[in-house]
């Protein structure tokens, strides 16, 4: 009889077959796990510890302090103010938190903060590890939210420009990017200069932003920007934006511009346009009424404006000259010979040059005239015949020389070149037009350089806008030095020259301008505005003038663009820039030399100055209205907010005649 096997030994096989399948298996996975730890240990220990290191690793910049930007005695054009900027680990601040913690952090941030409770809530329940709970806020509001004592909240500091003078010398200045770069202007011009470098500050967190006890901290501070000293003067350029702001009421143009500049040095002391903007807020025009215009433009319209807003038009822009070119016309024919004192020019109110008539502005005839009364009558025929005589090569040889084939190397940015007539292909009535500035197109900034040359002896120099440079603890960095660019005329020429420009106030078409105790020099000059079928009935309208023409320091450029009604030089820019001219002198205390016919005018109708330092506004002008006295307030008080009288000019004891004007200084 067979033996039946064992149902149990079946059993106990089938289980040491399981067994060791999962003993093989669990072996085979613990293999697989040793070579995967040692995989990651050994091979990616780098590579894994570097993102550990960055996950825990927090690096945040820190913001340097841009320089400032001061006029040529410290006052301030453009400062950084620090602000703050609260950020929060929102996770361990709120989001984990009960209901009653929620409550409380929501309540005591939006009271500090002046936020909405609702608003506060929503960015705190943000899905991010970090979140900015509120910006631009200054030190006291940030001492309150520290104090609450939460280690959640981060506070990170940042710089805020801010232009005290709002829209003053704007297009000069410029203004900031929203990315706090600079934008047109000196802040363009300088920004790497005015921005410093950036620190760090990298140090080992845990999730909710928490410094590690164990972590590394690593600071490299900030370099602050170096400051910028500017070779304006505030006051001289309140006096250019108050005159500008009187004449576009008066002439009601599309623009004025206004350069002022010592000639001996090539200093700008001031340099403005209107319309100007704010760049404190510079997306929209510093007008209410142009602001109005504003938002009634297209997107593509209102970006077109604000260029031109922003646009620096004495260094960017050329316009055509017109009469004052004048004055380089015949300075350059006297430095080559081709006009002698003696020379003679007929005017009968035309003259023709290869078939084409070309008329003097005066219907008029100015007869047989000098170069010097030529000048002084403003006279296009003689000063066309003094352009033929003088011939294109010489013409062109000072034009190279005065610096107009060329830019002047100003210190801003987006200069411009003029527009000429081409040397080889140009006609001869080409170069008699432009004789007497037509048919060209030059920059205020070109102009203005090349006129002060004949008030310094014959040298041109280099205009510039900034004095020097100084780190954030006021020590100089770099000083710009006066810089000659050459020689262009004589000595005698430009003592010619200087004779010239005073006749024309004296004795021609620029009596306006004349300033008892001064004597003043100036040119006149009105031209038609080209278009693209020739010229159109616009104007350009615009005065150089300089003072004492014994010793120049000071020259004044005035150019209206477009003005409605009367058009010319003389009556629009003419007095706007003299009214600039006069108040400068003062100023500077250049010293006034009368003439036995001014003195003997003095003599009659003055009262004396009388004390107004420390007297409240009111009732400096009552005092002054007593004796009969004008006056006129420093920097302008829009508000017409009463205030003390600091300083005052003419000083107190002063004898001035009735009618005349008392700067009120204050601030």
């Amino acid at each position: 009889m067979k033996k039946r096997k064992s149902k149990t030994n079946k059993i106990d096989l089938s289980n040491k077959r399981r067994i060791t399948a999962i003993f093989a298996i669990i072996m085979v996975t613990f293999t697989l796990l040793v070579f995967r730890v040692a995989y990651i240990q050994v091979v990616k220990v780098n590579e894994l510890n570097a993102e550990a290191a960055k996950v825990q690793t927090e690096d945040m910049d820190i913001e340097p302090k841009r320089g400032s930007i001061y006029d040529r005695d410290g006052k301030e054009l453009a400062i950084s103010a620090k602000s703050y900027k609260i950020y929060a680990y929102n996770q361990s601040l709120y989001v984990n938190q009960d209901k009653e913690q929620k409550k409380q952090v929501v309540s005591e941030l939006s009271k500090i903060l002046e936020i909405d409770n609702k608003k506060v809530e929503k960015v705190l329940s943000s899905d991010k590890s970090m979140v900015q709970i509120g910006d631009e806020y200054d030190y006291e509001a940030v001492k309150k939210v520290m104090d609450l004592g939460y280690a959640s909240i981060v506070v990170r500091t940042s710089t805020t420009r801010v232009y005290p003078n709002g829209a003053f010398m704007s297009q000069l200045i410029g203004g900031m990017t929203s990315d706090n770069t600079g934008r047109y202007g000196i802040e363009y011009q300088y920004n790497d200069e005015l921005t410093g470098v950036y620190g760090r500050w990298v140090k080992n967190t845990d999730r909710d932003g928490n410094t590690l006890a164990q972590g590394k901290q690593l600071y490299y501070g900030a370099k602050d920007g170096n400051n910028l000293v500017l070779t304006t003067d505030e006051v001289i350029g309140h006096y250019v934006e108050d005159a500008l702001d009187k004449a576009m009421k008066k002439t009601d143009a599309n623009k004025i511009t206004c350069v002022v500049m010592d000639p001996k040095t090539g200093d700008v002391l001031a340099m403005s346009t209107v319309p100007d903007y704010d760049p404190n807020t510079p997306s929209r025009p510093a007008s209410e009424e142009e602001y109005a215009k504003f938002k009634g433009l297209s997107y593509q319209e209102q970006s077109d404006y604000l260029n031109s807003m922003w646009r620096n038009p004495i260094v960017s822009d050329v316009y055509e000259p017109g009469s004052t070119f004048k004055l380089v016309c015949a300075s350059s024919a006297i430095e080559e010979g081709t006009t002698k004192p003696g020379s003679t020019y007929v005017c009968n109110t035309k003259i023709n040059v290869a078939d084409t008539t070309l008329n003097c502005w005066s219907p008029v005839s100015h007869g047989t005239q000098n170069i010097k009364q030529a000048v002084g009558n403003s006279c296009n025929p003689a000063l066309a015949r003094v352009a033929l005589d003088l011939g294109k090569d010489n013409y062109y040889k000072y034009l190279k020389l005065y610096g107009f084939t060329e830019t002047t190397g100003i210190d801003l940015p987006g200069e411009g070149n003029a527009i000429l007539q081409n040397q080889e292909t140009m006609s001869i009535v080409d170069l008699a037009t432009m004789g007497y500035g037509h048919g060209l197109a030059v920059t205020p900034i070109q102009l203005i350089s090349a006129v002060c040359a004949m008030g310094n002896d014959g040298m041109l120099m280099q205009p510039k806008v900034v004095k020097k440079i100084t780190d954030s603890n006021g020590k100089t960095v770099k000083e710009f030095e006066d810089k000659v660019v050459r020689r262009v005329i004589s000595e005698e020429t430009s003592d010619e020259m200087r004779e010239i420009m005073e006749y024309y106030i004296t004795d021609g078409g620029g009596k306006f301008a004349q300033i008892p105790g001064y004597r003043v020099g100036g040119k006149t000059g009105t031209a038609y505005i080209a278009d693209k079928t020739g010229y159109s009935d616009k104007t350009n309208a615009s005065f150089i003038c300089m003072a004492p023409m014994d010793d120049p320091q000071i020259a004044v450029l005035v150019v209206v663009d477009t003005p409605k009604g009367n058009s010319f030089g003389a009556t629009t820019a003419g007095p706007t820039a003299t009214e600039i001219l006069k108040k400068i002198l003062v100023y500077l205390n250049v010293k006034p030399s009368y003439t036995e016919s001014e003195k003997a005018a003095m003599e009659s109708g003055y009262v004396i100055v009388p004390k107004l330092i420390g007297y409240k506004s009111g009732e400096a002008i009552n005092m002054l209205e007593v004796k009969k006295l004008k006056w006129d307030i420093s920097p302008a008080n829009e508000k017409d907010d009463e205030f003390i009288v600091i300083d005052q000019y003419p000083k107190a004891g002063k004898k001035i005649k009735q009618g005349e004007t008392v700067q009120l200084y204050w601030e």
